[in-house]
């Protein structure tokens, strides 16, 4: 692709139809002709955009202390544009939590959760998510079909990170429905129950903090309640914070990361094939997760960071005050870093991929959703060798969100 390409409409717009259509293509664009480019973004209307999409360029940003998350601990002024009726929980998603937070503040937040999600404390996880696949199979396989997304891909993490949490049995149904509501943000503004749902789960979640404080439990938000650092703890609001960030974040890329995986697999039926015959815990599949990471990761780029000086880079002056998101997709395709990057290849070494960002933001939860992603995957493929799309290739549909690469449902035969 050169830098005429008829096909590219400029300024690009993430999240655009046109983008959406073909991200590969307007990706490569973008590294070949404009690495650091103005383009726009489609979320609450369109907005100024700029983007880095080369795998140096990206890893750079990601750890480059003239770009923040929240210049001066204000929180995004995207913030202002939210309906009064949901300000608090925004407001708790934003300003409150350690996502959108950087250093120092970002640093002590992540110092009281992280022992949490060290290996060793996730370690014991993989028995529950084996007994979660295996009985969730048990149940869908007489049917000889499933809707993969929804019904098996989902329920496992949000299983996990509920009983991490220490969500009562009895709540969760409503916790779930205020989840669901908090994750689809922007896109369900305009439905009248979104606000409710949303209210709700903020009320929820502060009620199970005040339970926690008198009732403790072997869970993370005990742990996060009783946590100390140097005489430091929580504030409610923090803790609020760290709930809503752990639910969602443990709901929608692990599920999400288990779909796209699945149709990777399908769409490779030869490295398939190898890794049914290999353990789930066996060093291939290790990799193989990493390769699925690289190759079809649901999350395209991280937060946005404003510039808080003049950055000038591949030639082309960042401006302080703009806001900049590198494309997380695009440098996981970058033939600088990966030879062949469009070939899916489960022997890759290295795989230094960025689908779990880089630097101080790098997620906590990595190590959980690499463990969830592989235990379900060598369960469901070696349960059912005769897995397959129960619709055409063609049929499937990717909802339409920028920076991200989710799909609206995943049918699939078993057997």
């Amino acid at each position: 692709m050169n830098a005429a390409d008829s096909s590219i409409v400029h300024p690009i717009t993430v999240g655009s139809p046109e983008v959406l259509a073909d991200p590969d293509s307007h990706y490569a664009w973008l590294r070949d002709n404009a690495p650091v480019y103005k383009g726009r973004m489609a979320y609450m209307g369109e907005q100024d955009l700029w983007m880095v999409s080369r795998y140096a360029d990206c890893r750079a940003l990601l750890s480059d202390v003239r770009f923040l998350r929240s210049p001066g601990g204000r929180g995004p002024a995207f913030l202002d544009q939210f309906p009064e009726s949901v300000q608090e929980p925004m407001r708790l998603l934003t300003t409150s939590s350690m996502i959108l937070m950087d250093d120092p503040a970002h640093r002590r937040l992540r110092g009281l959760v992280a022992k949490s999600f060290t290996p060793r404390a996730i370690a014991g996880i993989g028995d529950r998510v084996r007994e979660l696949a295996h009985s969730l199979l048990d149940r869908l396989e007489p049917a000889g079909e499933m809707e993969l997304r929804e019904q098996f891909a989902l329920p496992i993490p949000t299983t996990v990170i509920n009983e991490m949490v220490g969500v009562p049995l009895a709540d969760r149904d409503r916790f779930q429905q205020g989840v669901q509501a908090l994750i689809a943000g922007m896109t369900a503004l305009g439905q009248d129950s979104w606000a409710r749902d949303v209210n709700a789960l903020t009320d929820l979640v502060r009620a199970l903090i005040e339970h926690k404080r008198s009732a403790p439990g072997e869970d993370i938000l005990t742990g996060l309640i009783h946590a100390e650092e140097e005489g430091d703890r929580l504030s409610d609001d923090e803790l609020t914070a760290m709930v809503f960030l752990l639910v969602t974040a443990g709901y929608e890329t692990t599920y999400n990361l288990i779909t796209n995986a699945v149709l990777t697999l399908l769409d490779h039926p030869q490295e398939l094939e190898r890794l049914r015959a290999a353990p789930d815990d066996d060093g291939l599949w290790r990799g193989a997760v990493d390769e699925l990471l690289r190759y079809g990761s649901p999350i395209g780029g991280t937060e946005p960071v404003t510039a808080v000086t003049d950055v000038t880079w591949q030639g082309t002056t960042i401006p302080a005050g703009a806001s900049v998101v590198p494309l997380l997709h695009a440098a996981n395709r970058d033939p600088r870093e990966f030879p062949d990057p469009d070939r899916f290849d489960i022997d890759r070494h290295p795989n230094n991929h960025l689908a779990f960002g880089h630097g101080v933001h790098f997620c906590l939860g990595a190590n959980l959703a690499r463990l969830e992603t592989r235990i379900a995957l060598g369960i469901l493929v070696q349960r059912n060798p005769g897995l397959r799309l129960a619709v055409d290739r063609s049929e499937l549909e990717v909802e339409p969100l920028p920076l991200w690469l989710r799909y609206r449902a995943l049918p699939v035969h078993l057997g």
